[in-house]
């Protein structure tokens, strides 16, 4: 009985949660497109000198991935209670309807191929069953699957637009980082824990990581299955296998 009256709180705050950072994300990804604005964000736009408005672009990539990480923070907490310490489930519910939000909020921007395709169809009644059963683990482990599959997707995508040839050059080994306050090109291997990678425009950004300093825009695979120009400032993360649009940015790679 106790735990039935704190369910929908639960969920309610999970959901609640989930849509105070949309809001939040909306506000900070809000730019002006202009006619100088890079042309790879305009397949549903139309041409670069249509436009002169504000419009807020969100970070694909960024946002799976943070519904893979609550995801697995459910499933750990759902795996611990059905095989620990039951209570442990009680707390994975708003994490789960946090994700579950998230997961549907993706397949929304996704393009309609993919909204229509078998996989999509399956993910839906899958949650949607486990959700009306109550199995919690299979609903965490069906949230962390889908956002892993979508991640490499993105992934696929970004070394598809760079070329295969080249995101496996030698070459795409060094990185150019800076030392005294001087520009030097390492190999890849030879990346010390405090270096801060320089990326100007047309660069391949070669690790995953975070800026530290500069703006800048990133050529990026989105849901929509076009490439996506996305505004990088100081505590964005930046992925591999994607471009600087424009803009220089100083990246802690991680």
């Amino acid at each position: 009985m106790v735990q039935m009256a704190l369910f929908l709180p639960l969920v309610i705050g999970g959901v609640a949660s989930a849509l105070w950072r949309e809001q939040h994300q909306k506000k900070r990804a809000s730019v002006v497109l202009s006619p100088f604005f890079p042309q790879p964000i305009l397949p549903d736009h139309g041409s670069s000198n249509e436009i002169n408005k504000e419009v807020n672009i969100i970070d694909d990539t960024a946002e799976v991935l943070h519904g893979q990480r609550v995801s697995l923070m459910a499933l750990a907490l759902s795996g611990s209670g059905a095989l620990v310490f039951s209570p442990f489930t009680l707390t994975s519910i708003p994490l789960l309807s946090y994700s579950t939000y998230y997961f549907l909020n993706t397949i929304h921007r996704s393009n309609a191929r993919r909204k229509k395709s078998a996989l999509t169809l399956f993910e839906l009644a899958s949650v949607a069953g486990t959700i009306l059963t109550g199995r919690y683990l299979l609903l965490s482990t069906l949230l962390a699957f889908s956002f892993s599959i979508r991640k490499w997707a993105l992934q696929a995508g970004n070394i598809t637009s760079i070329g295969m040839g080249k995101a496996f050059d030698p070459n795409f080994q060094k990185i150019w980082v800076l030392r005294n306050e001087t520009e030097v090109e390492i190999d890849k291997t030879d990346l010390q824990p405090d270096d801060i990678a320089a990326l100007h425009t047309g660069d391949v950004i070669r690790m995953n990581g975070e800026v530290v300093k500069g703006e800048g825009m990133v050529e990026q695979f989105a849901l929509t299955g076009y490439l996506q120009v996305v505004p990088k400032q100081k505590g964005d993360p930046v992925f591999t296998y994607t471009v600087v649009a424009a803009g220089d940015l100083f990246v802690k790679y991680s």
